[in-house]
């Protein structure tokens, strides 16, 4: 059984068409470093396309085409890798505040003008576009996840906005900075059932 907690952020992996493409957007900050990565054979091997939150251990909260709340039974029966993280330190009552927050955002629509700008800043190398083009309660799964934790516990992840951030940086800061986050799982959750 996996010790799921209120706030633990989960992150997972899929083979099917959607997921590939916001896969290989992350291989690369912009397309001129992707091109170079890929001529140089030291292409980055993006592992997640999608993160979420947990509620608790039996209900997550996620950003599909609006932000919901749903069983998390689904996701840990699955065949795709799950990787659980919780920072460290961080308090029941912070939590619960992270918990409160994001249901506070219910209902919110799909960040379609952010995705539109992390896309011009990866054509462009313009760090601007993903920075500050979004509208209010919009975002995408990543930057959704980012806001309520910048909301709740004002904390960043080490970027200036919640919006700059990708799954596969995500990732790449849990491998960094290892001190700062606890791996509650990482695998296959069908294969263990």
């Amino acid at each position: 059984m996996i010790n799921i907690q209120p706030g633990d952020i989960g992150l997972v992996d899929s083979q099917k068409g959607g997921a590939k493409a916001v896969k290989f957007l992350q291989t690369a900050p912009t397309i001129w470093h992707h091109l170079w990565r890929k001529i140089t054979n030291k292409q980055e091997i993006v592992e997640f396309y999608h993160v979420l939150m947990f509620i608790d251990k039996d209900t997550i909260i996620e950003q599909q085409g609006r932000v919901i709340e749903r069983d998390s039974h689904k996701l840990l029966s699955t065949h795709n890798r799950v990787l659980i993280f919780r920072l460290k330190n961080i308090s029941e009552a912070e939590q619960n505040t992270l918990v409160s927050v994001a249901r506070g955002t219910l209902g919110g629509g799909y960040g379609v003008v952010s995705c539109l700008a992390k896309f011009l800043t990866w054509l462009t190398g313009i760090p601007y576009f993903a920075r500050y083009i979004h509208y209010p309660n919009t975002e995408i799964c990543i930057n959704r996840v980012m806001v309520w934790v910048k909301d709740a516990i004002n904390y960043t992840f080490g970027f200036k906005t919640p919006w700059e951030m990708t799954t596969h940086l995500l990732r790449k800061e849990l491998i960094k900075n290892h001190d700062k986050y606890t791996i509650i799982y990482d695998g296959i959750p069908r294969n263990e059932i």
